[in-house]
């Protein structure tokens, strides 16, 4: 079974006891073995050499992942949410090639649990957002290619650079999409975050990737 790595305090558990954060209405958990199986793959598959990307695809890849790369630096939290599809799975890995079914993750939410992290936030009560970071991401090297039904496979560099309590630390990741639908109504299904240094010292994050 996966498990999340969670950074959680004493005072982020008393503020969530006493502020309950809302269920996000109709959330089903779809974390199965088929989902497991996809990320196992989509993790092996890192290494593979896939060829260029589509060119008539990166437009709108680039699209899609400059506008959510805007709305997580402005912390729209509800507004990006609302961007992912039901049975859709966020991972951020520590083995980038590692099967999620036997390894630990820093995070492996469903769309609920990603509704659990934002309403905590949302309270005011996370301790380890209190004040909120700052962020700004640079986004690039953005390929695409065209998967069956209608799916699109993106792989892009990211250097997501934050700022809190005088403290500025950047952290750099690939990152791999799946993603369900382009153009003006684009929807992440899977969102892989491959940080460069996932096995090393990682700063702690509490603010979404």
């Amino acid at each position: 079974m996966a498990v999340s790595v969670v950074d959680e305090t004493a005072e982020t558990r008393s503020a969530a006891a006493a502020a309950p954060v809302p269920v996000e209405a109709g959330a089903v958990s779809v974390v199965d073995d088929a989902l497991y199986q996809r990320l196992a793959e989509m993790a092996a598959a890192r290494a593979d050499e896939m060829g260029p990307g589509h060119p008539e695809l990166r437009p709108a890849a680039e699209q899609a992942l400059y506008h959510e790369a805007r709305l997580l630096d402005d912390r729209r939290y509800r507004a990006w949410l609302d961007r992912f599809t039901p049975d859709c799975v966020y991972w951020v890995p520590l083995d980038l090639s590692g099967d999620p079914r036997e390894q630990v993750s820093y995070l492996l939410d469903d769309r609920r649990r990603m509704a659990d992290r934002i309403g905590l936030l949302e309270t005011g009560w996370a301790h380890a957002q209190n004040p909120p970071s700052r962020t700004v991401r640079t986004v690039s090297n953005v390929e695409a290619w065209p998967l069956d039904g209608g799916e699109t496979r993106v792989r892009c560099s990211v250097v997501t650079w934050e700022y809190r309590r005088g403290r500025l630390t950047p952290f750099a990741s690939r990152n791999d999409y799946v993603l369900a639908a382009l153009g003006d109504d684009w929807a992440i299904r899977v969102k892989i975050v491959g940080l460069v240094d996932c096995d090393g010292d990682v700063p702690k994050f509490s603010f979404v990737l």
